[in-house]
């Protein structure tokens, strides 16, 4: 079996924390660099489904992992569940040292605690009725490539794992959320 070291980059290209990024993954010697170049988390998503067990993650800075904690958390159960070496530079973070192993066990509790591993909180849906699927997350940027003419509808259900049906009833479903809070 052969350990792959991946790299994963967020941001503009030409940026200068994108050329701060870019030199990390280029002194780490990684093999395959995700670039997520649109809003949202479908790179990152499509780099925990590559990753195999043994691989390497290497990342600039943990901010680039996620908006909140709770996503940023997931991420990286995820990479521990999957045995994944995650490296984060900025935050001198290794997962394959004690100290990493450590914090990792630590963060793991605090998913647990959460007692929501996976799913989103009636919290954070749009509306009073409760959680909204987990692929609306990601279902605007689709949405935005699906308007630019850089994917189809069908290349978005099949990544999605829906049909398309249910990707214009979420459509509609996030337009109405859209709606919602600006008349609130």
């Amino acid at each position: 079996m052969i350990n792959i070291k991946l790299g994963y980059i967020r941001g503009v290209e030409n940026s200068r924390t994108y050329k701060t990024q870019m030199d990390f993954l280029n002194s780490s010697n990684v093999d395959r660099i995700f670039h997520e170049k649109n809003v949202g988390n479908t790179v990152l998503n499509e780099l925990v489904d590559y990753v195999r067990s043994g691989d390497s993650i290497f990342v600039y800075s943990i901010d680039s992992l996620g908006k909140n904690i709770k996503a940023i958390i997931r991420f990286i159960v995820q990479t521990q569940k999957k045995n994944v070496a995650l490296y984060i530079k900025k935050e001198k973070f290794d997962s394959a040292s004690q100290l990493g192993r450590y914090a990792l066990s630590v963060l793991n509790a605090l998913d647990d605690i959460n007692g929501k591993t996976g799913l989103m909180e009636r919290t954070e849906a749009p509306n009073e009725k409760g959680r909204i699927p987990r692929e609306l997350a990601d279902l605007r940027a689709y949405m935005k490539l699906v308007e630019k003419r850089e994917m189809t509808v069908v290349e978005v259900c099949r990544k999605l794992n829906i049909g398309r049906s249910t990707y214009y009833r979420r459509c509609r479903q996030l337009e109405e959320n859209i709606t919602d809070e600006i008349e609130d």
